[in-house]
């Protein structure tokens, strides 16, 4: 299991350390503690990604759309 750190996410994702740590709340991205550091499990994190960017409907009111 590869673990990164938010940055490493929000890096990875293409958005800023604050914006991937309002989509982590969000979406409740699956994340484990180790001493002080927060990691993410690289592989359920796109997951998660994939499975909201394909049902985006299913987590965005019609209203937020238009």
């Amino acid at each position: 299991m590869t673990l990164i750190s938010a940055s490493q996410a929000a890096n990875m994702l293409g958005v800023s350390r604050a914006t991937f740590k309002q989509l982590s709340d969000l979406y409740e991205f699956l994340r484990i503690k180790i001493g002080r550091a927060i990691k993410f499990p690289k592989r359920d994190l796109l997951d998660k990604v994939d499975y909201v960017a394909t049902n985006y409907q299913e987590f965005l009111p019609l209203d937020d759309l238009l």
